[in-house]
C-alpha cells in the first residue's frame, strides 16, 4: 500500500500522509489524558502517552518488542527498541530502509501527540537498525533559544 501511494504522490508525501493519520489523533488524545492516567507535562509524561497510544491502538505489539529506557529525565526520555518490529518487517517487504520509512511518521506523527501535553515536547529518532543494534526513540523538551 505504501509503495502504491508513493508511486502516485511520491515517497515523502506518502509518509507525510501516514504521519498525519497519527497527528490527527492529538485532539482526541488530549481529551483522554485523564482516562489514561497521564499527569504532568514533561518528557516522561510524553513517553507514557506514546506507550498508552500504542497499547490502545496496537494491542500486544509493544509486548513483542524488546524495549529499554536508556535515559529518563523530565527533559528527555530515550527508548532503545530491538527485537521484533512491525516497521522493520514492512521495510523488508517494500524494499525501503527504516530511516526512509520511519522518520517522518514517527517525528511528524508522534510529535503532535506529545504536544497535547506540552507544546515544547517533540519526538525524534536517533540511532536506527540495521546500522545500530537498536532503534532510538527520543522524547525531549525543546529549550528556548
Amino acid at each position: 500500500y505504501a509503495n502504491e501511494v508513493a508511486r502516485r504522490v511520491g515517497w515523502e508525501e506518502a509518509m507525510r500522509i501516514l504521519a498525519k493519520l497519527h497527528a490527527d489523533m492529538a485532539p482526541a488524545v488530549k481529551e483522554q489524558l485523564p482516562k489514561l492516567g497521564i499527569t504532568g507535562n514533561d518528557a516522561r509524561a510524553g513517553a507514557k502517552l506514546i506507550e498508552a497510544v500504542f497499547t490502545h491502538h496496537t494491542p500486544g505489539l509493544l509486548d513483542l518488542m524488546t524495549r529499554r529506557w536508556a535515559e529518563d529525565t523530565p527533559q528527555r526520555v530515550v527508548f532503545h527498541h530491538s527485537g521484533y518490529c512491525a516497521s522493520m518487517e514492512a521495510c523488508k517487504a517494500i524494499g525501503r530502509t527504516p530511516r526512509e520509512f520511519c522518520t517522518i511518521p514517527h517525528e511528524e506523527g508522534l510529535t503532535p501527540l506529545v504536544q497535547a501535553i506540552n507544546p515544547a515536547l517533540r519526538v525524534r529518532l536517533g540511532k536506527m537498525r540495521p546500522e545500530s543494534e537498536y532503534c532510538e526513540v527520543i522524547i525531549e523538551q525543546r529549550t528556548a533559544g
